[in-house]
């Protein structure tokens, strides 16, 4: 299935791998969605999700990256070590 991620909810941290903590969306039903970055990377993984974002009105897939440490993070395919496309998406809305 495939979602266009249109937020994230991040938080201070200066490393890439921990800088984005949620993506969210809504599908195509108009549902909001938001699920953890390690929830994603686990879909990805296993071929349940594909994730997509536009920046700049350009669509990018995410992919999952490794960071210099080991750690397991998502960014766009079009981005280098840091997720800057995905870190200039919205914040997420508080949850209800």
């Amino acid at each position: 299935m495939d979602l266009r991620v249109t937020c994230i909810k991040k938080n201070n941290s200066q490393l890439a791998h921990e800088r984005i903590q949620f993506i969210g969306g809504v599908d195509a039903e108009g549902v909001r969605w938001k699920i953890s970055v390690e929830e994603a990377i686990e879909g990805i993984a296993v071929g349940k999700w594909r994730f997509y974002a536009h920046v700049g009105g350009h669509p990018f897939w995410l992919v999952v990256a490794v960071s210099s440490l080991g750690q397991k993070y998502l960014k766009t395919d079009h981005d280098g070590e840091q997720p800057v496309n995905l870190l200039s998406l919205r914040e997420c809305p508080p949850e209800k």
